[in-house]
This record gives C-alpha cells, structure tokens and sequence, in this order.
C-alpha cells in the first residue's frame, strides 16, 4: 500500500520527466526552406528601366541600358535579355527564339513557331513633389 507521502514524492519527481518525454516525440520540427539563389542568367542586366510594357499572360518586358536591351520577365519565372538590332524598323530586340517589337500602332512580343503576345506600355511611375512619405 502507497502512503500518501510516497504518491506526492512520485508525482512530483516523476511528473516532469513525463511531460518532457511527451513533448519529445522523436520528429525535428519542420524548419523553413533555404533560401535557392536565382541562377546567373536569371539575374537583372544593370541600368535603369527606360519603359515598361505589359504582355498577355502576365509577361513583362522592361527595356532597359538606354533601350539597347529587353528583360523579359515571362509568367513562369524565367528572365531573358534580348538585345537590340540596330536601326531596325520598327525597333526590335530579339535573340534565343523570342522577338519584341513596339511598331507605331502595336507592341508584340513572339516566339519562333510560336505564340504572339500583345503588349501594352505601362505609364511610368511619377513621383508628386507635394506627395507625402511615411
């Protein structure tokens, strides 16, 4: 037979062990995903955007370096840099298979053997000198 003294020592010596081993149930908690750099070609080329247009399917192509090259930002995650033919008419970029060109009264961006995407130039962000930041 326990004696009340006994029962209090165990539960009292005893009930911190069981809970720790409780909580340990032998599985590492999830941890976050590492951070995966983007891969060398994906990266930016450097400049300033000189225009920005909006294509069909949530592609972009930002004309950048003083327009003599095309970042292609196209919906699945890849960047390509086209760059500019020279005196074309109407101004082209182009290289790997794409094509982007703004005529006087369309902006298309294509695929060889492909799809054509119609483009729409984004108006440039201006900033308001009577505008406040926070």
């Amino acid at each position: 037979m326990k004696t009340p003294a006994l029962a209090s020592f165990v539960l009292t010596a005893c009930a911190p062990a069981v809970l720790l081993l409780a909580a340990c149930s032998g599985e590492a908690p999830p941890q976050a995903p590492a951070e995966v750099p983007a891969p060398a070609g994906a990266q930016p080329p450097a400049g300033p955007v000189d225009a920005t247009y909006l294509c069909d399917g949530g592609n972009r192509v930002d004309l950048v370096d003083n327009r003599a090259f095309a970042r292609i930002a196209m919906s699945d995650g890849r960047v390509v840099q086209l760059g500019s033919i020279g005196n074309s008419e109407p101004p082209t970029w182009s290289d790997v298979g794409l094509r982007f060109v703004v005529g006087s009264d369309y902006v298309e961006l294509s695929q060889d053997g492909g799809q054509t995407l119609r483009c729409e130039v984004q108006a440039p962000e201006t900033t308001d000198p009577d505008a406040v930041t926070s």
